[in-house]
């Protein structure tokens, strides 16, 4: 049986045994029940087929060959997803001492990184110009994970994929944007044990265990066991860090037809930082701050408990097909203290306002579908069917204040104190969204190198805000098709032509707190996406490119400080990424992004003007050399460059474009029969100065120069 859930965040005490968390070291078998959805050649892989792991003395570049998440389609290559598409290996993480999503991904030049860390709204990006919603936008191991308010522990995952652009059909409700997929790490065919330890600048310092391995008979159960500890200071706004995180992944093969598995992660994450700057088009934008200066009152922060449990069954019901079944439920509950400076003259003058709340989530989820593949004359099929449920049940704090407790300049800040500033009153349930979906597709290969592949999602959804009083003050619901329809073509193994057409519904945003309607709910928002591109793996380089066109609802904040959900706002670019081994020491990988986001049918003052938060371009580039004569040894440098955004719907004003330089280096060599690993990082080398976007005339600190180093040796 499952475990039945409770209707509340439940106490964590008591989950941190049954939530320890698996992370590990640099080669996985078998993907976790609940995500296994790869093709193998003509057929499907089997159920209990374990890959052998693999030491390799360098790290290599996810290759376009290696599978992602599709959601409905299944797990594919990065080639044959006529989507765009990116990973990062765990590797690559581990070796650019990455510790947020945003530092994950910042060389892919379609993301960019719209929060701080170590805020009160971290591991928020956006993609193509677009926010990831934070409610549906995430996913771990291809199924939902609401990630409102913390930074996913890195450590558990084996790499990250980012699917661009619409996933509605894919996954149901989203941000037109994209989806972030974190891929957990899996037991290995061999026992095996790591211990790290890093250093922060700042002063924050992290310890990390991994074991891994398979017992029983035949080696048919497989565990993989992780556990990290963080804490100190940390150099972006002159922060700190306080989290612990445990989780546990299993497998257990009962026939060699039959497959289960268990996930559990929990995290609980403290930190301080990231105070709100709220700007003002009447008012001058202000020059950027230095990425440590110190803006929070005392007892600001933030607090979030996290846990999530994931139960898995595969079946092999023939050679060529299997169902799978999956049941996925977290708790999560944010506490936190915040300054938010709205700014209230051209010189940097501001009132500082400080908020106390308290929001908790439960989420439930089950899935199943079949997979397969089928021949009807000439023409094969692989085929994917299922059903979705999935509720979110949330909680707000009845009373939260929102005082303003003094003022200030931002060059000269004012530190207060909000020890006493708390919400009050208990909790009540604010809101309640769930999701229906049954989704079908099949891809069909015709002769010449040709296929199409055509799938449908029907969505029952239904999102209903609630009064402290317990009465319905808004209800949304939606019953929506949404199709995906692409054809490919490859010429060669190696290379994919394709066009795409996705539609999809979004869960619109609230209103902002600085708003005259603030928190207001709005009906969910319609998209639709065109896309053309081609990716191609070649032996010495891959590279990717795609245009594409984006139609979706609009949202801003208009002319009487009121936000309105209005008109269409068009999104349409170019994007290109590619990996070249330029030299057998030499590796160079690159991205661009040209981007053109407009305000269409809206109100007169904002029609036609750039959308909020769109960069005009984006670049990024990385570098890798091993020194023929230092074996062991490798030096990384990168630089990623943010074009202007407006920070207005009426263009008021515009962010300054800004490019920020990293560099590196991680040596690995065997002593004592162990394989010692050395790493070593520095962010934003030239300490530049600069904002980042958040949402519509909020800024926060861009970080500051941060070094970071860590060792590991695999016992």
């Amino acid at each position: 049986m499952f475990p039945c859930p409770s209707s509340r965040p439940a106490p964590r005490a008591s989950r941190l045994t049954l939530a320890l968390a698996a992370a590990g070291l640099s080669t996985t078998t078998m993907p976790p029940v609940h995500a296994q959805q790869a093709w193998a050649g003509d057929a499907l892989a089997p159920a209990a087929a374990l890959t052998q792991v693999v030491v390799k003395a360098t790290v290599e570049k996810k290759k376009l060959g290696d599978s992602v998440s599709g959601g409905a389609l299944g797990r594919r290559s990065e080639l044959d997803t006529p989507f765009s598409t990116k990973a990062v290996s765990s590797d690559e993480i581990e070796d650019r001492l990455a510790t947020s999503i945003a530092e994950v991904l910042k060389y892919d030049a379609s993301v960019t990184a719209i929060s701080p860390s170590v805020g009160t709204h971290p591991a928020t990006i956006a993609m193509r110009g677009l926010r990831i919603d934070d409610l549906n936008g995430y996913k771990i191991d291809g199924l939902a994970n609401i990630n409102r308010g913390t930074e996913m522990p890195l450590e558990m995952f084996e790499s990250i994929e980012v699917l661009k652009g619409l996933s509605g059909f894919m996954y149901g409700f989203g941000s037109p944007g994209g989806i972030v997929n974190y891929v957990s790490k899996r037991p290995t065919t061999e026992r095996s044990f790591s211990a790290a330890v890093g250093y922060q600048q700042g002063g924050a310092i992290k310890e990390h265990v991994d074991m891994d391995g398979r017992v029983g008979e035949d080696a048919s159960v497989g565990y993989r066991l992780n556990l990290v500890h963080e804490d100190g200071g940390v150099a972006e706004d002159d922060g700190s860090i306080n989290r612990n995180a445990a989780g546990l992944n299993l497998d257990w093969h009962v026939t060699p037809d039959l497959a289960l598995s268990y996930d559990a992660l929990y995290q609980r994450r403290r930190t301080v930082g990231g105070t709100d700057i709220i700007t003002s088009p009447q008012f001058t934008l202000p020059a950027p701050l230095r990425g440590d200066t110190h803006l929070n009152s005392a007892g600001a922060g933030n607090n979030v408990e996290f846990d999530l449990g994931t139960l898995g069954l595969l079946y092999q019901l023939a050679p060529d097909w299997r169902a799978n079944v999956s049941y996925r439920t977290s708790d999560s509950t944010r506490v936190y203290k915040k300054d938010q400076y709205y700014l209230t003259s051209d010189s940097g003058n501001y009132r500082d306002r400080a908020t106390s709340e308290l929001h908790g989530y439960h989420f439930k989820q089950w899935q199943a579908s079949v997979e397969g593949n089928a021949v009807t004359g000439a023409l094969r099929h692989q085929i994917v069917a299922g059903a979705m449920t999935q509720e979110l049940t949330s909680v707000s704090s009845v009373v939260t204040p929102k005082p303003t407790i003094g003022t200030g300049n931002l060059y000269a800040p004012t530190l207060f104190s909000v020890t006493n500033v708390n919400y009050s009153g208990g909790t009540y349930e604010d809101g309640k969204t769930t999701q229906d979906a049954l989704f079908a597709s099949d891809t069909v290969q015709l002769p010449g190198g040709w296929s199409a592949l055509a799938g449908l999602r029907y969505t029952r959804f239904k999102d209903v805000a609630y009064t402290t009083a317990n009465a319905v003050s808004a209800s949304y619901p939606a019953n929506k098709t949404t199709p995906t329809l692409a054809l490919m073509y490859k010429p060669a193994a190696d290379t994919t032509f394709y066009g795409s057409y996705v539609e999809a519904l979004e869960q619109a945003s609230n209103a902002p707190t600085n708003t005259a309607n603030a928190n207001q709910t709005f009906a969910p928002l319609k998209s639709k996406q065109a896309e053309a591109g081609v990716k191609t793996e070649r032996a010495g380089w891959n590279a990717s490119a795609a245009l594409f066109r984006i139609e979706r609802g609009a949202q801003y904040t208009n002319a009487a400080n009121v936000y309105v959900a209005d008109g269409q706002t068009r999104y349409q670019g170019l994007e290109f990424n590619t990996v070249v081994q330029a030299a057998k020491n030499l590796s160079i990988e690159g991205g661009l992004l040209l981007l053109d986001a407009t305000l269409q049918d809206a109100a007169p003052a904002v029609t036609g003007k750039r959308a909020v938060g769109a960069p005009k371009r984006q670049a990024s580039l990385q570098m890798t050399w091993r020194p023929v004569a230092l074996p062991g040894l490798a030096l990384h440098a990168g630089t990623q460059y943010l074009g202007q955004l407006a920070m207005d719907a009426a263009n008021v004003h515009t962010l300054s474009s800004y490019a920020l330089f990293d560099a590196g280096l991680n040596y690995r060599s065997r002593i004592g029969g162990k394989m010692v690993s050395l790493r070593a990082n520095i962010t934003n080398a030239g300490n530049r100065k600069y904002w980042t976007f958040y949402q519509e005339n909020y800024l926060n600190v861009g970080a500051p120069r941060t070094a970071s180093v860590n060792l590991r040796i695999d016992f």
